[in-house]
């Protein structure tokens, strides 16, 4: 009788899997193999918090991520930039601050709330591209070392502010020898520097905050703004925010305020994959910094009244059957746990949005910046991809007109 052949099994892949966690060891690369809660520094506000992560109250700048917001010069980067940082230190994070514009100083610090401990804060100048990439890719590979010796570090972040001051060695040795050339090895330089720490970062587990300026497209009948240093800090970025400003007007400015007292900041995430790309807009006090309040207004609406408790209107009673109603109209807020109606000024206060309040709120704020289907991640992804090449609107419709009541329909 014949023997029966046994068939050999091949290399199975529980046996690679072995195998990667032997390299694993000795190369810094990660192996994914639990699902693990996203970490977030709150920015201070939080409508902002829901638009780059759709999380409200636990949201806002993602570890392991670069989150790149850029603008004009007075559009508020550097001040939501050190909101994040005072923030940071609160959940007890160090900070690095690379400051390319020698604007920021120490003494200045707690009156943005942080605190200027060098064992806290540590504040580092230099505006070339070379030395920054050095600097940073020195540091986070001997970080990288001890992590693989003691497997964990203390998170804590870093903010480069800004990319649109940084040289280049090439462009300080022309200017010195008196040749006034085009440096063209300063984008790649910076392509350079972000491509060698963006996936650091990720494995290390520190957030990053880069501040950016624009310039207008040239050669367009509608110049669209575009991110200085080159695309290498757009696909690096894992979320990427463009600001305008507007002046604030609370009616108490006095001659000298130049018709302002603050600004109205208009934010729109124009890369994000966390939440849908929205425009959002937020205020900014030359007294009283940021509200961490604004916008959430717009959700306060009759729809949403018996869960939230905030809308225009007012709770009228059936004098037969004794059923309270809400009742929409009027320019008045009715706040329920106030049992009292306040004006628009009097709205964004502790005493209206309690714990209680916010905890409501954030499932509706929450599913509409969140994304539903995978479908509309790739579709987000494609506009991003094509208002990188072509698009003269960075991606979005014109929506300047848009108000709280369009946000619904």
């Amino acid at each position: 009788m014949a023997k029966k052949k046994t068939e050999k099994k091949g290399f199975s892949f529980s046996k690679v899997g072995s195998l990667l966690d032997n390299i694993t060891k000795k190369v810094p690369v990660i192996i994914e193999s639990e699902v693990k809660d996203r970490k977030f520094i709150d920015t201070g506000v939080y409508l902002l918090n829901a638009a780059l992560s759709a999380k409200m109250l636990d949201g806002g700048i993602e570890y392991g991520k670069i989150f790149t917001v850029a603008g004009d010069s007075g559009t508020g980067k550097t001040f939501i930039a050190l909101s994040v940082v005072k923030n940071a230190q609160k959940s007890g994070m160090g900070v690095i601050y690379i400051d390319t514009e020698y604007s920021l100083r120490l003494d200045d610090l707690p009156k943005y709330g942080v605190d200027n401990d060098p064992e806290k804060f540590k504040l580092i100048r230099g505006n070339k591209v070379e030395d920054i990439n050095i600097l940073l890719t020195q540091l986070l590979d001997e970080l990288k070392e001890e992590k693989l010796k003691n497997g964990s570090i203390e998170p804590f972040l870093i903010v480069l502010d800004s990319v649109g001051q940084m040289s280049s060695n090439k462009e300080k040795t022309d200017l010195i020898s008196g040749n006034l050339k085009v440096d063209m090895t300063r984008a790649k330089s910076l392509a350079a520097m972000f491509r060698s720490i963006n996936t650091d970062l990720g494995f290390l587990d520190i957030p990053m905050v880069v501040c950016n300026h624009v310039y207008l497209e040239q050669g367009s009948m509608y110049p669209k703004q575009i991110i200085k240093g080159g695309k290498a800090l757009v696909y690096s970025s894992s979320v990427i925010g463009m600001m305008s400003k507007a002046k604030l007007k609370s009616g108490d400015e006095d001659d000298m305020d130049l018709g302002a007292s603050g600004i109205v900041v208009t934010f729109k995430t124009a890369k994000n994959r966390l939440a849908k790309p929205k425009k959002i807009k937020f205020e900014i006090s030359f007294v009283s910094g940021m509200n961490v309040y604004t916008g959430l207004d717009a959700f306060c609406r009759p729809e949403f009244y018996d869960q939230i408790g905030i809308a225009k209107g007012k709770e009228v009673v059936d004098k037969e059957t004794g059923e309270i109603t809400f009742q929409p109209g009027g320019n008045r807020w009715y706040v329920r746990h106030l049992g009292k109606s306040v004006f628009t000024k009097n709205l964004l206060t502790s005493e209206v949005f309690t714990p209680e309040v916010l905890k409501s709120m954030e499932p509706i704020v929450n599913d509409y910046f969140r994304y539903k289907t995978i479908d509309e991640i790739e579709d987000m992804a494609k506009e991003f991809d094509n208002s990188v090449k072509e698009d003269d609107t960075n991606g979005f419709e014109d929506m300047d007109n848009v108000d709280a009541s369009d946000l619904f329909n």
